[in-house]
């Protein structure tokens, strides 16, 4: 099966230029389009007095990783497509349903962790409909 929509899950960190890089590569050698997948968490952006909210991520933060790493042409016609969910493995799996392939990144835990539960990319994994490369960072 030909990969011609290629969707690549960021989460706005610095560590995932890999993740990108991979995206272009795989892109331009199959002539793919590239769609960049994001969930934010329900409370982003919003004030809290308890502790720090996290981060609401919009369309340019995404086209800016990709000029930052380099990828300006790429970054011109990319496709972002950013929902609110409780479930980032859900979120993903519902937003990556037109793709032929999803990239995603892998935190290495520590082996407490790793006994304990699985990472997001594994939950990830298990509900995808399409084939999922997993690029260490």
């Amino acid at each position: 099966m030909p990969y011609k929509n290629i969707a690549v899950a960021l989460a706005g960190k610095d560590d995932e230029i890999p993740m990108i890089d991979e995206a272009v590569r795989l892109a331009i050698n199959l002539k793919a389009k590239i769609f960049v997948l994001h969930i934010n968490d329900l409370h982003a952006g919003e004030i809290s007095m308890m502790m720090d909210s996290p981060k609401k991520f919009k369309r340019d933060d995404f086209i800016k990783m990709f000029y930052d790493a380099g990828h300006e042409e790429i970054a011109k016609r990319i496709e972002v497509k950013i929902i609110e969910n409780a479930s980032v493995s859900k979120g993903i799996a519902e937003l990556a349903t037109d793709c032929d392939l999803l990239i995603l990144g892998h935190d290495k835990m520590g082996k407490m962790k790793e006994v304990l539960t699985d990472s997001i990319d594994e939950v990830i994994v298990n509900v995808s409909n399409c084939p999922v490369l997993i690029i260490p960072k």
